[in-house]
This record gives C-alpha cells, structure tokens and sequence, in this order.
C-alpha cells in the first residue's frame, strides 16, 4: 500500500505561502465537535493559521446540537464563539434562529475549489468536510449465520438479524440520517417522516445508541452484527483489527457535511474568516481526511487521492463519490422533526 507522504504533498500546495511568524494577543473562540476530531483541526488548521497570523485559537468542545443551543440562550448579549463547526441540518436549524453571520466567500478565497454541493445555497458557511452514513456490519458473524453481504437499506430487516442490529437514536446525526433512508425505502421524503418511523418500528433491534462510542464497544464483542454508521467511524474500527466492514447501500448511503460559519455578532470577523480559509486548505483537508478519516470539500485534492484507494475508498473522496450519495432536504426535515421525535418515542423506544 502506498502511503501519503503530507510534507511532500504540502511543499507541493503551499509553495509560495508566506507565513506571518508575528506576535498577536488575539485569540479566537472556535466551536468545535471535541476528541480526534479537534486534536486533527488544532494539528492541520489551527496550528498553520497561527503561523500564518500570529493569531491564537481557543477551541471549545461539544455536539453541534449543544453549540447551538448555547448560541441561542446568548442571543442580545457577546457572541461566544468566532467560528463554529455544525452538521448541515443543524446549520440549517442556526440559520433559523439567526445566529449565524452571512458569508461571505471573497474573505475565504478557498472556497472557490469546494464541491459546489459543499458550498450553501443560501449564503451562510461552507463544507469543510464530508461523510456517509451507511452499514457498518460484522462480517465474520454474516458467513457464519449464511447471511450475504448487506447491499441495501432493507437487508437491516432481514430476520436472521433480530436481535443483533443496533440503531441510532434521533438525537444524533446518524439516527437522523436513518430515519431519512428508512422513509425513502417506505416511499417517502423528509415531509413524510411517519413512513420511516413506521418502518423502523418493524425492525426487531438490539439497542438505540446515542452515541458512536456504544457502537465501537459493542462490535467487538460480537453482541451486534450491523448498524447505520458512519464511513470514518467504521474505517476507525476496521483499522484497529475489529471484524468490521462497511458498505454504501444501493439506494445510497446518506451524506452529511460538516460546516464552518462565523457566529452572529463576532467581533474577530477577520481572524474568523481566516481561520475558516486555511481549514479548507488543501493540506489541512489532506491532512483531515488521512488522519480522522472524513472526506475533504475541497475538489483540488480529487486527483491526489484518485492515487491512493487505499486510503481514499474510507470516504466520499471525489465528485462521483458524492453524487452517489444522497443529501437530505434539512430545512422540510426539521420542519418536520418534532412530530417525528414523538412518533419515534411512542413507536420505535416504547414498542
């Protein structure tokens, strides 16, 4: 297997930056998803837009979810964060309550080499990463009970698997993503969300997790043989030695877009704007998607990884890639998401 060589491929993207090696007693307060995935950003993004700026970055942790709620109770008074990093429905749900700055590309010339799905249609942050919800599954416990490889969203069904698949709950990305492939197995769209929760209250499951963590724990020990996962998590798995395979359904796996906006009211919009920049660098995307692994936005970088399928098949790593894949209509999906957790809570948790 080939292996990436990052300094070789970043001499070759970055010649010619000029770096600012000045002092700075500006720090910026940048939202971020916590764990690996902070630890990769500080180490691809934060740690290159401080060279470059002198500028100082102070991440604080937790789920977008929390990140937006936080943002909505300090509405009227100084903004909390700079920067935020979200998943596409709850920036849509940020646009909503009007904490999120319009964006404005000219001040992040990186944009311009983003996949045109990763850039907002409606003028607020851009894709900074990309990832499919799909099934992870055991295969080792797939050949030992004569079940074939999983290819669609309905072999989650198949009754040989009672007992033994975990799903997501709601309140995490993944469970919002199954609930939107459930309902376009039963024939419906994010406005008919009832059709999926009726179709997952068929399937006899082992658990609901809320957390990937569960499910890192769980396959192990040979307690579950599938789930709607993520591409990165599942790869996360595979990597360490764990029977674990992961497939994209024949329906399409799910897409999700981690984005990246200026929060309302910040008064280091620059510095924001910047940061934003150099995360969608070409070397901090190749560094993300080598390292986490989550797919870069940024197109530029399609024909390096074209090079190395050893690495790029862990995630949406070219246009073709994403246009096989489906992106949810969010805004209809929340708009539809209380009647949806209440049917979940009645049908899916209480059965």
């Amino acid at each position: 297997m080939k292996v990436l060589s990052l300094a070789l491929i970043a001499g070759m993207l970055l010649s010619g930056t000029a770096y600012a090696q000045q002092q700075s007693d500006v720090t910026i307060k940048v939202a971020n998803y916590g764990g690996q995935f902070t630890a990769a950003q500080k180490k691809y993004a934060g740690e290159l837009f401080t060279k470059r700026t002198g500028v100082k970055v102070q991440y604080i942790d937790a789920n977008p979810a929390d990140h937006l709620n936080k943002m909505i109770a300090n509405r009227g008074r100084e903004a909390i964060y700079d920067v935020v990093y979200l998943d596409l429905d709850i920036q849509a749900n940020a646009i909503k309550a009007g904490v999120l700055e319009k964006f404005d590309a000219s001040k992040a010339p990186n944009v311009q080499h983003l996949y045109p799905q990763t850039v907002s249609k409606d003028g607020y942050g851009p894709g900074m990463m990309i990832y499919s919800i799909g099934i992870a599954y055991n295969p080792q416990k797939f050949k030992e009970a004569g079940i074939p490889a999983p290819t669609s969203w309905a072999d989650l069904w198949d009754p040989r698997l009672a007992g033994k698949v975990i799903i997501p709950d709601l309140s995490a990305i993944q469970g919002r993503a199954f609930l939107v492939a459930a309902t376009r197995l039963a024939g419906g769209n994010e406005g008919q969300l009832e059709k999926g929760i009726a179709k997952i209250a068929e399937l006899k499951y082992h658990s609901i997790y809320t957390s990937s963590a569960q499910v890192e724990a769980l396959f192990p020990t040979g307690d579950i043989w599938a789930a709607p996962f993520a591409d990165g998590r599942s790869w996360g798995l595979i990597d360490k030695g764990v029977s674990v395979a992961f497939v994209r359904p024949k329906e399409g796996a799910v897409v999700s877009i981690g984005t990246l906006d200026v929060a309302k009211g910040s008064t280091r919009q620059k510095e924001a704007y910047e940061y934003i920049n150099t995360v969608l660098d070409p070397y901090s995307q190749l560094g993300q998607a080598y390292e986490l692994p989550f797919g870069p936005t940024n197109a530029l970088l399609a024909p390096v990884l074209k090079a190395y399928p050893e690495v790029s098949k862990k995630f949406v790593a070219s246009l073709d890639d994403l246009k096989q894949g489906y992106i949810p209509d969010w805004t209809t999906y929340n708009t539809n998401a209380e009647k949806a957790i209440d049917l979940w809570n009645r049908q899916v948790v209480r059965k």
